[in-house]
């Protein structure tokens, strides 16, 4: 009986650490990308906010969080900074957003933002650092 209690421990002990590594990788990756969104494209409350976020946001161990740090984000996105087709899509992304518990789910939801948010509102930086940001992002 000891060792299948202990089988259990070790089993979930790899299970936690395992999702914790995982969804530890999107929060860096969130913050790449806010890293490189101009202040020009963001409302004057983010200013204030931003250090927090990013703490939190690279502190993140589960994508539940990092949905949630997605969704902070989002909020605070001017609407000249995304495309215009965002407004349609954008009730149904916050639901998937509200609902995303595996990094595969935030991963897409985090693309999908990523390739909304115009030209205009990123930095050159971001510009060439976008490739292997994406390829990074789908695990490549």
């Amino acid at each position: 009986m000891k060792i299948l209690r202990n089988s259990w421990l070790a089993l979930a002990l790899v299970l936690a650490l395992t999702a914790s590594a995982e969804g530890a990788s999107l929060g860096p990756q969130l913050a790449d990308l806010e890293s490189h969104i101009k202040w020009n494209a963001v409302d004057s409350a983010w200013k204030s906010l931003r250090d927090d976020w990013v703490r939190e946001t690279t502190a993140c161990n589960a994508a539940a969080c990092v949905a949630a740090q997605l969704l902070k984000l989002e909020q605070h996105v001017k609407w000249k900074a995304v495309e215009g087709s965002w407004k349609t899509r954008r009730p149904g992304w916050i639901n998937d957003c509200r609902g995303a518990t595996t990094d595969r789910e935030v991963a897409r939801l985090l693309l999908e933002f990523e390739t909304n948010v115009g030209w205009g509102a990123v930095d050159d930086g971001w510009k060439t650092r976008r490739d292997s940001w994406i390829a990074e992002l789908k695990g490549e």
